[in-house]
């Protein structure tokens, strides 16, 4: 079996998960957080050498981790909707325990996990602007300048923001597994593109670029939550290849 999970408003998650099933992933699950939140039953059991989960859905339908081959990962947040059941004064409590079991389970997923999560986000590490500006001068990519300001502190979801001026006309990559997907991308920005996937710990990013009237590269923006329709054709032949493990 092969995961997808995703928000359920996550339009390229969706059209990934039939294009993975297009190309031969049978059986494979599309998950929302909606879906996970109306479980009526979860077992997650932690040993020695392995974690092990078993989800029942209110349809009756049954994930086994043990059955997992691979997982497509995009959630978001754990599911927020019965906190308000608690009490005002246990609510953050309670937000970070069922944010450390998510965590806990997804880490826990075997097979390639495309991305999986960390202390900073649940499908790959959510960064500032800033900081993602950082690691691109670090891969040897050539950066737009970057200032800090009270809007980048904030900016700490994985949704696109930009240090392009609006108008800006952008070129992604999107690098899967190391796979560059992108088209006539100069080699030196693909390596670069690289190196920023192995210093970011993410195998799934999409990366920006603004180009000039001259051909020269410059990145301005990345996120572990790409469109990944973008990619077309070639991205999901590089998904299905990484969840498959060939």
């Amino acid at each position: 079996m092969w995961l997808v999970l995703c928000e359920m408003q996550d339009v390229a998650a969706q059209w990934a998960y039939h294009g993975l099933l297009a190309r031969g992933l049978e059986p494979i699950e599309l998950l929302t957080s909606a879906m996970l939140a109306r479980a009526v039953s979860w077992k997650h059991t932690l040993g020695v050498e392995q974690a092990q989960t078993t989800i029942t859905l209110a349809d009756g339908r049954r994930i086994f981790s043990t059955t997992i081959h691979g997982t497509l990962n995009r959630l978001l947040a754990a599911p927020s909707a019965f906190l308000s059941l608690a009490l005002p004064t246990e609510r953050a409590y309670a937000s970070q325990e069922l944010t450390a079991f998510y965590l806990s389970w997804l880490h826990a997923l075997p097979g390639p996990v495309l991305n999986r999560p960390t202390p900073r986000g649940l499908s790959g590490a959510w960064r500032r602007l800033s900081e993602w500006a950082l690691l691109a001068a670090q891969s040897g990519l050539p950066v737009s300048p970057c200032t800090v300001n009270g809007h980048d502190e904030t900016g700490c979801l994985p949704f696109h923001s930009s240090l392009a001026p609006p108008g800006t006309p952008i070129r992604t990559v999107l690098l899967v597994a190391n796979r560059v997907i992108g088209s006539s991308v100069p080699e030196t920005i693909a390596s670069g593109c690289k190196r920023l996937g192995v210093l970011s710990d993410t195998s799934l990013l999409g990366i920006d670029f603004a180009e000039s009237t001259t051909g020269y590269w410059t990145f301005v923006g990345a996120t572990p939550l790409p469109d990944l329709r973008q990619g077309g054709e070639a991205l999901l032949d590089a998904l299905a290849t990484t969840m498959k493990g060939t």
